[in-house]
């Protein structure tokens, strides 16, 4: 076995600290940033100039602009009257109409209350009330044809078709749930 027994000798370095060298990157005289930041300034512009808009409000009429509108208060209803329909279980409440308010009424919509022997609300039903002219009484009118005038009073009739079972058969109650009229004329 044949041994050297020379260490081999390592070649000096001519840096002994190359490794520890940073190598700059040469900077572009451009300005890059400035251009990103206008770029992006650009696009927020844009998008704020072309998002839909809210629309303008209008402001709303004076009161001198708006007309007077029909209310419950405006009907006053007397003189309540029940008569059996012909067929079935209906009946007619008739009775008589007084416009208390300024506008002429053309049409109305009341709501019946029926109660038991006890007092109590079993059910309700709607109806339209019409306008019941002629010598006899017998001819329906609309008052969209024929308008309740103000301070005027004309016989009425609303036809309910049914009553529920356990009513006291006595007049139900009344409300008026909807009042249609024209403007008044000056």
């Amino acid at each position: 076995m044949a041994t050297n027994p020379k260490i081999p000798q390592i070649p000096k370095q001519k840096y002994p600290d190359d490794h520890a060298k940073l190598y700059l990157v040469k900077k572009s005289r451009f300005p890059w940033g400035i251009v990103a930041l206008g770029v992006v300034a650009a696009i927020l512009i844009a998008i704020v100039l072309y998002l839909p808009r809210m629309p303008r409000v209008t402001p709303a009429p004076a009161a001198a602009q708006v007309p007077a509108q029909p209310t419950n208060a405006q009907v006053q209803l007397t003189n309540l009257t029940m008569t059996p329909a012909p067929t079935g279980g209906a009946f007619y409440l008739q009775g008589m109409i007084h416009n208390a308010g300024l506008t002429a009424i053309t049409g109305l919509r009341v709501r019946a209350t029926f109660d038991n022997t006890a007092g109590q609300a079993l059910a309700t039903q709607s109806s339209v009330v019409k306008g019941v002219s002629g010598s006899s009484g017998t001819q329906i009118e609309d008052f969209t044809q024929a308008p309740i005038q103000p301070n005027q009073s004309r016989p009425f009739r609303a036809y309910f078709d049914h009553y529920p079972a356990g009513w006291n058969h006595q007049i139900p109650q009344l409300s008026v749930t909807e009042v249609t009229a024209t403007t008044p004329h000056s």
